[in-house]
């Protein structure tokens, strides 16, 4: 699992997280986290970064971008 929290255009925060899952027989499904039950733990680490994140729809595109300026 790797991903960011970043403020989004109506100053809220909004975790874009992408997994990786392993399934019984060895194979193994990944995209986008939507929604999870975790039983009975998870453990996550969080790192900081030196600037406070914010997210920008690029209307060209369409699609919501971290601004790095």
């Amino acid at each position: 699992m790797v991903g960011d929290i970043a403020e989004n255009e109506r100053n809220e925060s909004d975790l874009h997280v992408h997994i990786v899952l392993g399934r019984y027989d060895g194979s193994t499904q990944g995209g986008h986290l939507m929604k999870a039950i975790v039983r009975p733990t998870l453990g996550i680490i969080l790192s900081e970064t030196p600037t406070h994140l914010k997210r920008h729809m690029h209307k060209d595109i369409n699609v919501a971008l971290i601004d790095i300026s």
